[in-house]
């Protein structure tokens, strides 16, 4: 067992666990945003047991909650491994942010065990599902950020940009994360809040009309800021790339928020629409991150 877990964290594993700890936290995002669409979110009343087994109820709802919280027990496990696997490649020493990323995404991933314990003990109220929610996708978000990192990828600019490209960086970045908080605010007094009886966070159609302005204003900025990034500064392929990403899963939140608007919210549509804004955002993310270091000296690749 000890050459097992020394193989993997050893000096070749952190790449792959990287992308595993992030591939890992989007679908537990994706398995937390499932549970609450179908109404499971006390499919298992009590915490860290299943209605005090630890074995859940054969019943729909909770086979859903324990399969979440299964995933995150696993998202646990890859984010340990890989501070693990940090420490053991000397990362502490030679690349401290990298390590710091690291030791940041196993802890917050490790916060998300109690926190959502704390939400099913206090009957998912809004706010502590919105917090269990904005968490995961703060470590997604740094995960993400070590993922371009660690492949060098943010590194990608041939020569120091404007000083204005890392702002807009910056500025993309944190526009997205307004999307997305007036986005869960507006699911957190929809129709979908977790389970019956949950309390609203505030009313559906004023979130709904504040979330939408928001998303459409951060659509024409995206929009205006790249025309004017291909044609004054000409980045790299891949940062070229992140920028059609981000176009794409952006037109397809557009078209499936107004589709699910129309149809009256069916869960399933919903499920797909959170899944792609944790997408969108990660994204956005991305691409904010290659502009924000795009003046950093390049470094060598390991």
């Amino acid at each position: 067992m000890r050459r097992f877990l020394s193989r993997i964290t050893g000096p070749g594993a952190f790449r792959p666990l990287v992308l595993i700890a992030l591939g890992a936290v989007y679908l537990n995002i994706v398995s937390g945003a499932l549970v609450r669409v179908t109404g499971s979110g006390l499919g298992c009343p009590d915490w860290p047991l299943c209605n005090g087994k630890a074995t859940p109820p054969f019943h729909f709802h909770g086979l859903i909650e324990f399969t979440n919280r299964v995933l995150a027990l696993a998202v646990i496990i890859a984010a340990i491994l890989l501070a693990v696997a940090a420490w053991r490649a000397g990362m502490r020493r030679t690349h401290r942010w990298r390590f710091r990323a690291a030791v940041a995404i196993g802890v917050g991933t490790f916060l998300q065990a109690p926190l959502g314990g704390i939400t099913v003990l206090l009957d998912l109220h809004p706010l502590s599902v919105m917090s269990h929610f904005l968490l995961a996708l703060i470590v997604m978000l740094i995960a993400t950020a070590l993922a371009l990192d660690e492949f060098q990828i943010a590194s990608a600019w041939p020569t120091a940009p404007p000083r204005w490209v890392p702002i807009g960086g910056v500025v993309i970045g944190g526009w997205a994360w307004l999307v997305i908080i007036t986005g869960a605010i507006v699911t957190m007094s929809g129709t979908h809040p977790g389970s019956e009886g949950v309390p609203r966070l505030w009313n559906l159609l004023d979130a709904a009309y504040v979330h939408v302005r928001v998303a459409a204003s951060f659509t024409v900025v995206i929009a205006i800021f790249l025309l004017v990034l291909a044609f004054a500064v000409r980045p790299p392929r891949a940062v070229r790339r992140l920028a059609w990403l981000l176009v794409a899963v952006v037109a397809m939140q557009i078209v499936v928020g107004e589709l699910q608007w129309r149809t009256q919210l069916p869960w399933w549509l919903v499920l797909i629409h959170v899944s792609l804004g944790a997408l969108a955002l990660g994204a956005a993310a991305a691409f904010g991150w290659t502009l924000a270091v795009s003046r950093r000296p390049a470094r060598r690749l390991r």
